[in-house]
């Protein structure tokens, strides 16, 4: 049958979690028996005990939050196992919105792997192409497709040709591209299924359509919200650790000057006054200046200067890491997001002028296939340092030595800009502790660090955002022509540069400057014991520098916990605060005065407000 919304009863599954299953003695799944010491991650064991006690329950159609990097081919495939052991599903269809995750389920050996691995009947698989392989090899079990193939002609019309046969499962790979209204989602409802499992690490839309497929529910304050069977957050992969990169966002502010072309009024401000401004979608011509301030020499040297200062200080140190230690390896690459074709090419131009020892490179919808596989290809393999791009390097592209991202375009979404972010935040065992800290630079207009501090807070957001982000998403067409902004502008310097820790347990396992060696070797996981000493000791300089920093990223937090409340302020009333009651600027305090202010912020931000 085609899907539905799920009318079942609730069913309390809290019994049913991994922990509680092995408590009880129901550690083993369906059609699963684990060999050669392969362990599943805690949160793939407790959705699939979840999603094995709802199948029982007659509960058939689920969602699966999990972070990048957890994991989720293998709890997508073991599901499949589970639903056919229970005789639910005879066939899996696994449908995705790009051809790279296509092939990552579609690896044989890695499949292969992974099934012996789990103690996995043999499955036969295919790739659902023009070649239609799948249609002439009808007992092919496990079929793996594009959101795109699905909804042409042709390959629905054959997708569903198998769908009739027999009771299939389907997987929606990266969900977060399948919205309820869209041409996919229309042409999937065509084809009857037995039980579906959409996985996403981020199950929201920046246009507030809803998901296909995906089961909500309605919250306390009456809106409604995803409902997923099992959730694995970043708190939860840190917490297993080596899992996800820390991130460190840097945002810059600049001075602009912006002069009228009819009246040659002139207006200055900082940028993120200016970000205010353009929230109102017909303030289009400010838009648009916002748009031309990305290619002035001023912004790209202000943004991308410190950017390459990182990265050298980081490829050193890695290098002198691997030299150390006698070992040989990948060192850490840079992504450059920017937002059109032009606008890329203008980034690659400026980069090679300025930065010609890092070898760089570019890709965009206007470079030809052929050769645009090819650099990419070259960047995937280590070849090329930096990459600048448009969109063009999305889920599915697992290149783990990303460890440095500029964010330079216009996207404010949520969604989205957590997905940019995800390219830097894989763990690579390669790395050391310090390597693997993704270093995020952007514009103050961007909205970085409330992006970041709302995954880091790990606040629900509902399928309809309370708030309209007009005008902020979308570009103007190219192909239309440029346009004639009434403002142009006419100056542009670097104004101030934040940078913030985004901490996930702040606080946790310091008693002030010692990490306690016990709770250091649970959570910190150090890779060595030079790694363990060195943070042992205290470098002062290195901790001040380090707890402005967490001071900064505690105020910009308490700003925009205020203004959640509905309190106008900004971070600098509560730096202006802050000055008041400790008399000297931040840059001027001691060690123990930074304590003070940060134990003061603390306070602050559980108050929600300035004390």
């Amino acid at each position: 049958m085609a899907y539905a919304p799920p009318t079942a009863a609730p069913v309390d599954r809290n019994v049913q979690s991994g922990a509680a299953a092995a408590e009880t003695g129901q550690d083993e799944l369906p059609g699963i028996s684990t060999r050669r010491g392969f362990r599943f991650r805690q949160g793939q064991a407790s959705f699939l005990h979840k999603y094995a006690a709802a199948l029982r329950d007659g509960d058939y159609y689920h969602l699966g939050v999990f972070v990048p990097g957890y994991g989720k081919t293998i709890t997508a495939l073991s599901s499949f196992v589970v639903a056919h052991a229970l005789g639910i599903a005879k066939k899996l269809i696994v449908f995705v919105p790009r051809g790279n995750l296509r092939d990552q389920y579609a690896d044989p050996r890695e499949l292969a792997q992974l099934f012996h691995n789990i103690g996995a009947p043999k499955f036969s698989f295919c790739v659902a192409d023009s070649q239609r392989v799948f249609l002439k090899n009808r007992t092919t079990q496990i079929i793996i497709t594009t959101y795109q193939y699905a909804s042409g002609a042709t390959g629905n019309r054959a997708l569903k040709e198998v769908c009739e046969q027999t009771d299939c499962m389907f997987v929606f790979d990266e969900v977060h591209h399948l919205s309820d209204d869209g041409t996919w989602a229309e042409s999937i409802q065509r084809l009857p299924f037995r039980t579906s499992v959409a996985l996403s690490g981020t199950p929201m839309r920046s246009d507030n359509k809803t998901l296909f497929g995906v089961p909500f529910e309605q919250g306390l304050d009456g809106q409604a919200y995803y409902k997923a069977l099992h959730e694995v957050n970043m708190r939860d992969a840190h917490t297993e650790g080596k899992i996800l990169k820390r991130v460190k966002a840097h945002v810059v502010d600049y001075h602009i000057v912006l002069t009228n072309s009819l009246t040659f009024q002139r207006v200055e401000m900082p940028l993120s006054k200016l970000m205010e401004i353009a929230k109102n979608k017909n303030e289009l011509d400010t838009f648009l200046a916002r748009r031309q301030l990305r290619f002035h020499d001023v912004y790209l040297e202000t943004l991308l200067g410190p950017a390459f200062e990182q990265f050298e200080q980081k490829r050193r140190h890695l290098n002198t890491y691997l030299e150390q230690r006698g070992k040989s390896g990948r060192n850490c690459q840079m992504l450059i997001i920017a937002m059109s074709n032009k606008h890329a090419a203008a980034i690659h131009e400026f980069v090679q002028k300025r930065f010609p020892a890092y070898s760089s490179t570019r890709i965009g919808q206007d470079v030809a296939e052929r050769e645009r596989l090819r650099r990419l290809e070259e960047y995937r393999a280590g070849q090329v340092d930096v990459m600048v791009q448009v969109d063009m390097i999305g889920e599915g592209t697992d290149i783990k030595t990303i460890s440095l991202i500029v964010k330079a375009d216009l996207v404010r979404a949520y969604s989205k800009t957590m997905q940019q972010i995800f390219r830097g935040m894989r763990w690579y065992k390669d790395f050391d502790a310090r390597s693997n800290i993704c270093d995020i630079y952007a514009s103050n207009d961007a909205e970085l660090v409330k992006i970041l501090e709302w995954i880091t807070n790990e606040e629900k957001i509902g399928i309809k955002t309370q708030e309209a982000r007009e005008g902020l998403d979308e570009l103007p067409n190219e192909s239309k022509g440029p346009a004639q902004p009434q403002w142009e502008l006419t100056g542009v310097a670097h104004h101030n540069t934040e940078s913030h820790n985004l901490e996930l347990f702040p606080g946790f396992g310091f008693d002030d400057d010692a990490r306690p060696l016990k709770r250091l070797k649970q959570t910190a996981q150090a890779d060595d014991e030079e790694e363990f000493v060195a943070d042992m000791v205290l470098d002062v300089a290195a901790r001040e520098n380090e707890l402005r920093q967490e001071c900064s990223g505690l105020a910009a937090r308490l700003a925009f916990t205020m203004q959640s409340d509905g309190k106008k302020t900004d971070v600098r009333n509560v730096h202006s605060a802050a000055m008041r009651r400790f008399g000297k600027a931040q840059e001027q305090m001691s060690l123990d005065e930074l304590r003070k202010k940060y134990h003061w912020l603390q306070s602050c931000v559980a108050a929600r407000r300035i004390l």
